[in-house]
């Protein structure tokens, strides 16, 4: 994607004030990182264990968790001195350390890039919230990249798994109704059905279509469901996607138009080369005539 380090930003470096007026203080220039656009860490979670003296509070980290929690951040991009000024910043290796992690923007990609992860022994034995100040750091960044806050409020609030799962799964293609997986989805009892639209572009892989990332937009269906975790477990093994291994598709978080309104969802990007394309968008019209 780019020539320097790519970098996902979850907490106070969502602020550029705050960046800035860090790199003021340590001679070095702000410029040196990028904000490349919004991004998601998927199954992880935001939390707030660990107290710092500098911001009078707690300061975010984020941890493993179930499928279907994410965490909205920004990809950014930074230099080498960036990157040894973040260093600093962050105290790596021994408050915070540098860590591989994989994160989907909103074109459908997924991308390799370094966060910073609290260490186990910098780690508060119980929840410690953040002062108002750093979390408004935090907010303010997340509705700057018209990302959502729940995620953050969740944290705030020292809550388990609620608040930070997203619910919902966008299907376009053998998983539709009146298509052969069909009745795999629904043995999972949804509570949300409805007819969906995400910005794509689709192709046709043969006995099955591909989402990739296009100015077209991709008709599907949206579902809703309790227990996202057990659902996205049997949909990796049919779409062939393994977190952090070459797979057949790619498990991202995407924005979608339904009645409902806008709203994010899981969905599976195909992460290989070839394809027809579908210009229609939609699967079950392209079957149709084919």
């Amino acid at each position: 994607m780019t020539g320097g380090h790519l970098y996902f930003a979850y907490g106070s470096n969502l602020d550029a004030v705050d960046w800035g007026t860090y790199c003021k203080g340590a001679g070095a220039d702000p410029n040196g990182m990028r904000p490349l656009g919004p991004a998601w860490l998927p199954d992880y979670r935001l939390v707030f264990h660990f107290h710092s003296a500098s911001r009078s509070g707690g300061a975010a980290d984020v941890i493993p968790s179930d499928r279907g929690e994410a965490v909205p951040g920004v990809l950014m991009e930074l230099t080498d001195e960036a990157l040894g000024v973040m260093d600093a910043k962050e105290g790596h290796p021994n408050v915070y350390e540098r860590e591989v992690v994989h994160v989907s923007t909103m074109d459908g990609r997924t991308h390799p890039a370094l966060t910073y992860r609290v260490t186990p022994t910098a780690q508060a034995s119980k929840h410690t919230p953040p002062s108002s100040y750093y979390e408004g750091l935090v907010r303010n960044g997340l509705a700057s990249c018209a990302l959502p806050t729940r995620h953050l409020d969740a944290a705030v609030a020292g809550l388990g798994a609620s608040g930070h799962s997203i619910g919902e799964v966008f299907v376009y293609g053998t998983l539709l109704s009146g298509e052969s997986r069909h009745g795999h989805l629904m043995e999972f009892n949804p509570v949300v059905q409805d007819a969906a639209r995400a910005s794509a572009d689709l192709l046709d892989l043969g006995s099955y279509p591909g989402l990739v990332p296009g100015a077209g937009s991709v008709r599907g269906e949206l579902y809703g469901f309790a227990d996202v975790d057990a659902v996205l477990a049997s949909l990796d093994q049919i779409e062939g996607y393994g977190a952090g291994e070459p797979s057949l598709y790619n498990r991202v978080v995407l924005q979608v138009e339904s009645a409902g309104g806008t709203q994010w969802a899981w969905t599976y990007a195909y992460a290989r080369e070839g394809g027809t394309p579908i210009p229609s968008g939609d699967w079950r019209e392209h079957r149709s005539r084919g």
